[in-house]
């Protein structure tokens, strides 16, 4: 029975060191941007303020960081390039640092496995980096390029666990419904809200036993 099943990034596919403090950003936009300290500090605590109120609440849309960027340093008179802003954040979220991010081998190995007997493969990421910079992330993972549509929060929109983003990345013609994550308030519980097939893993380490075995259910 062809399904689409949904994997989380973080903690899932992609493993992560903690993010590094304000003071790393504002160091980060001060030198790719050529800003000055003060500047560098209030545009951090400007879009990364508005970045967490929008995630302390569960229903609230995830508002755009480039956006946000964007419109901080028009603000304070400061313009710059769309790709001079992508490598700022780019460096600031940990992207320039090769040890920064892993990719998780056995669920890579899960996503071919599951795109090569039919089903649909897909991602659902709550994220600071914009879409560009998360694709560009997965293909220096080298993520199976096999996952045919991706959420990434921070272009805009609903994030995890509002019911719109797994009504959008659920959307087809599908009998079943998987969503795979390693957060219960996150990923699990929503999911299993709408009626879907659920998987938590362990962050780093997930067993994809249950996953596979899915399809021996009737």
């Amino acid at each position: 029975m062809p399904a689409v099943v949904v994997f989380d990034c973080f903690d899932t596919v992609v493993l992560s060191r903690p993010l590094p403090g304000p003071e790393w950003f504002t160091s980060c936009l001060a030198d790719v941007l050529a800003l000055d300290a003060r500047c560098a500090g209030e545009v951090v605590h400007t879009v990364f303020g508005a970045v967490l109120a929008a995630m302390a609440d569960r229903s609230a849309l995830q508002p755009s960081t480039l956006g946000l960027l964007e419109a901080a340093l028009r603000e304070r008179g400061e313009r710059r390039e769309r790709a001079d802003l992508e490598e700022a954040l780019w460096h600031a979220l940990g992207g320039a640092d090769p040890e920064h991010y892993a990719l998780c081998a056995p669920a890579a190995d899960a996503m071919r496995r599951l795109a090569a007997a039919g089903h649909t493969v897909r991602l659902l990421s709550n994220c600071y980096l914009p879409g560009t910079l998360m694709e560009r992330l997965l293909r220096r993972l080298e993520v199976p390029e096999v996952y045919d549509r991706a959420l990434f929060t921070a272009d805009g929109g609903p994030k995890k666990p509002d019911p719109r983003a797994f009504r959008f990345i659920g959307e087809g013609a599908f009998e079943r419904r998987v969503m795979v994550g390693d957060s219960e308030e996150l990923d699990i519980e929503p999911a299993r809200a709408l009626g879907w097939d659920t998987v938590r893993v362990e962050p780093g380490k997930p067993d994809l036993t249950e996953l596979l075995a899915l399809w021996e259910r009737p």
